[in-house]
């Protein structure tokens, strides 16, 4: 898939003239010491899983390019972002994994503003005997973007004061996650050389909090990190750190449990098609989600995700429910602006 710059600058320009429907709204979390951080926002997009021959499933995989594609124009549409971090599953799993890497390489390759990388389950997760891409191949793929061969966490300061960490959690072959000891030992040590800063951001692909209740079950463990627990206990140490920021379980969520907040964010692939947009300045962090142009296909998504089992196993008598869910049950998980 060849593309020059003038086209994803005119591909830019045409989302621009479409008014987006999800910017509006937002929730802000407070912290005392803002006042010692600068301004600065960025943008966390997740579960693209990009297929260039996909099937749809609950995701809408028929349509991961343009709605990736939809993505990038909508962030383009934004106030200027200081970073943007892609969560996990960029690429689905399967025979068309190389070449959905390169469709995601030429397009990011334009984006005017840093770009982290963390793993999700589908790029630990080969198809053995089809699929061309592995864990070694997607770090030397996304080096220079936090990850680097034999490394797949990794941290940086954005602005003075603060530090954001991504954290890998995955397992190779497993859709749940797992923190490793050499993993915790490597967070904790990250976070004891930064205690001075004012606030610590915390990225994951899997859940360290649920969701809803099933997500505490056996069935739908899969969506959760195995030893989430230990991994809370480490970070609620240190009480700089206020953000937790996962996504994997394509669901819109937002939970304050003592000083961090941990957010559930949307997939692009899955209704409701969105990504999640953060701002922090001396009010504290805001949270918004930024919705697709494409309607139709939005549309499609959510058909999609009702008729599916996954909504049958959400709510076997309402599955219809699963929309809501995936969306956000209340005004915080959603777009909502709490003021304090």
């Amino acid at each position: 898939m060849g593309m020059k710059r003038r086209d994803f600058l005119k591909g830019v320009a045409a989302g621009l003239a479409v008014a987006g429907a999800g910017a509006a709204g937002g929730l802000f979390v407070p912290f005392a010491e803002a006042l010692e951080v600068p301004k600065f926002a960025f943008a966390h997009i997740t579960d693209l899983h990009l297929d260039v021959k996909g099937d749809s499933t609950w995701q809408y995989r028929e349509k991961s390019i343009p709605l990736f594609i939809d993505t990038l124009r909508q962030l383009q549409r934004l106030p200027k972002l200081n970073f943007v971090v892609f969560g996990g599953d960029q690429v689905h799993y399967g025979p068309h994994d190389k070449e959905s890497l390169n469709v995601f390489q030429q397009w990011t390759a334009h984006l005017n503003m840093p770009y982290y990388i963390l793993l999700g389950n589908t790029e630990v997760s080969p198809i053995t005997g089809i699929s061309k891409l592995g864990r070694d191949e997607y770090l030397r793929a996304w080096a220079g973007r936090g990850l680097r061969p034999g490394h797949s966490s990794w941290a940086f300061d954005p602005v003075r004061n603060v530090r954001v960490i991504g954290f890998d959690v995955t397992v190779d072959g497993k859709p749940y996650g797992e923190a490793s000891l050499l993993e915790l030992k490597w967070l904790e040590g990250e976070l004891k050389a930064n205690r001075s800063k004012k606030l610590i951001i915390l990225f994951t692909h899997q859940l360290l909090m649920p969701t809803c209740e099933k997500d505490r079950s056996q069935e739908w463990s899969l969506w959760m990190v195995k030893n989430h627990t230990r991994v809370r206990e480490l970070i609620e140490k240190f009480p700089n750190v206020r953000l937790v920021v996962s996504g994997h379980h394509h669901a819109s969520k937002v939970e304050t449990a003592g000083k961090i907040t941990y957010v559930s964010d949307p997939a692009v692939v899955t209704y409701p098609c969105s990504f999640r947009a953060f701002s922090v300045d001396r009010e504290g962090i805001h949270l918004r989600n930024i919705g697709l142009n494409d309607k139709a296909a939005v549309s499609r998504a959510k058909e999609l995700l009702e008729s599916d089992p996954y909504a049958k196993m959400y709510d076997p008598e309402q599955p219809h429910n699963v929309s809501a869910y995936s969306s956000g049950l209340s005004q915080r998980d959603r777009e909502t602006r709490i003021k304090l």
